[in-house]
């Protein structure tokens, strides 16, 4: 195998391991593909351990302010 059509491969995969990790099978694939490839099939997301964002204070909307200029 060429290096280009190595790291194609490479790449594939990492596009493919993105999907993984959020429990999706990556479009266009199935099951038996990721099996091919040798990887693992999607875990269901855990919605229970999903972290929540903090929040923003209110005053932060207005924090920046542009002193640029204008043309």
């Amino acid at each position: 195998m060429c290096l280009a059509c190595e790291e194609q491969e490479y790449f594939f995969r990492l596009w493919c391991a993105g999907f993984l990790a959020r429990g999706e099978i990556p479009p266009g694939l199935t099951a038996e593909d990721l099996r091919a490839l040798g990887l693992p099939l999607p875990k269901p997301a855990d919605n229970s351990s999903k972290q929540e964002l903090p929040k923003r204070p209110a005053s932060a909307a207005n924090a920046f302010a542009c002193d640029s200029p204008d043309e």
